[in-house]
C-alpha cells in the first residue's frame, strides 16, 4: 500500500521571507501538525493488535516524518529557525493518546482535513511560489491519508 503520492516534492527556494516561514510554524509544530501527527500515528500503531491497522499507521507516520522534514528545511530556506513551536512550544498534549481504535481513527480523519485547510489557508497566505509548490504537493498525501483512513474505519463498521 502506498501512503504518498508519486510526485517529486518541490524544493523551497533559498529567499528571505521570514513571514512565509513563520506561517508554516503551526503546521510544522503545533496542535495539528506534522510533528503531532507523527507522534499520534506511531503511537496508535504501538497499541494496535490488528496488523493491517498497525502498518497503515505506520506508514503514515513515516510520510508525516518526511513532511516534518521538508517543512523544517523550508522554514530554514526562508531564513526561519525550524522550532518546534508555534506560538508555544510543542507538547505531548499535543498527540490523541485515545486507545479506542474507532475514535481514534474519526479523530485522525478530521486532523487530516483540518490539516488540509491550514495547508490550503497558507498557500492563501504565502508569497514564495517554491513554498506553494511544496505545500500543494503535501495536501496530496494528506488527502490521500484521509482516504486511506476512512476505506479502513468503513471496514471495521461492517463488522
Amino acid at each position: 500500500m502506498k501512503f504518498a503520492s508519486e510526485l517529486i516534492y518541490p524544493e523551497v527556494q533559498k529567499e528571505n521571507r521570514v513571514p512565509d516561514a513563520k506561517l508554516l510554524m503551526p503546521s510544522y509544530a503545533g496542535m495539528c501538525s506534522e510533528l503531532s501527527s507523527i507522534v499520534t500515528y506511531s503511537y496508535q500503531s504501538f497499541i494496535s493488535v490488528d496488523k493491517e491497522l498497525e502498518n497503515i499507521l505506520m506508514g503514515i507516520a513515516k510520510v508525516e516524518m518526511l513532511h516534518f522534514s521538508l517543512l523544517g528545511r523550508a522554514i530554514f530556506a526562508l531564513g526561519g529557525f525550524p522550532v518546534a513551536g508555534a506560538r508555544s512550544y510543542w507538547n505531548g498534549n499535543m498527540a490523541n493518546y485515545a486507545v479506542n481504535k474507532r475514535n481514534f481513527l474519526i479523530a485522525d480523519i478530521e486532523n487530516e482535513k483540518v490539516a488540509v485547510k491550514n495547508y490550503e489557508r497558507t498557500i492563501l497566505n504565502v508569497g514564495s511560489e517554491s513554498l506553494k509548490a511544496l505545500l500543494e504537493r503535501i495536501v496530496l498525501d494528506e488527502e490521500l491519508h484521509i482516504e486511506i483512513l476512512s476505506e479502513y474505519l468503513a471496514s471495521i463498521d461492517k463488522t
